[in-house]
């Protein structure tokens, strides 16, 4: 069982499992493969002066994968969501994981968080609050999911850590946040 499963594996999703991993919760990742990164070209977003966003998506894997230890499940499509006592149960065609978290980074597809019984706003986009949980408690929603026209991946990727940082502050039952300072480095 994974303390977080994160559904959607582009910036968002990615985002949301780096920071989790990193900071001790068992983290998968289910990823199709099919954001819209690889039809861009990042030139707006910070540090990057110009990335073809199939490039950005490796790194991002290797990041969170190689560097984080986050388990990332490619091609495995999520079918279902579930609330269950203490957690949630996620199904694909062939097997179910459970997890104490759910993160939805399905872009603009919101099947799952309707599904979920998540609520939704005027504007049909799933309804959160600023730490991005949803109604469902738990549960939270990220990116082009919560937002009905601001689908910038550098947006997203702020979605998926604020996500990640309140999953973390319930979990360390204070405030959290990562902040890293150069030391912290070296000792990778």
């Amino acid at each position: 069982m994974a303390d977080v499963i994160v559904v959607g594996g582009g910036p968002a999703g990615l985002s949301a499992a780096l920071f989790t991993s990193k900071n001790g919760l068992e983290t998968t990742v289910f990823d199709t493969d099919k954001t819209w990164m690889h039809k861009a070209h990042l030139f707006n977003y910070l540090g990057i002066r110009s990335m073809d966003g199939d490039v950005f998506m490796q790194r991002a894997r290797e990041q969170a994968t190689k560097d984080h230890g986050v388990n990332l499940n490619e091609g495995d499509e999520v079918t279902a969501v579930e609330k269950r006592d203490g957690g949630f149960t996620v199904s694909t065609e062939e097997d179910e994981d459970d997890a104490d978290y759910v993160v939805l980074a399905t872009g603009a597809n919101r099947g799952l968080a309707e599904s979920l019984g998540c609520a939704f706003t005027d504007e049909d986009v799933v309804d959160v609050d600023v730490t991005m949980e949803t109604s469902v408690e738990d549960a939270y929603a990220t990116g082009a999911m919560v937002r009905a026209e601001e689908w910038q991946a550098v947006i997203s990727a702020g979605d998926g850590a604020a996500a990640a940082l309140n999953i973390l502050t319930k979990e360390k039952g204070e405030h959290f946040h990562d902040f890293d300072v150069p030391s912290d480095v070296a000792d990778q």
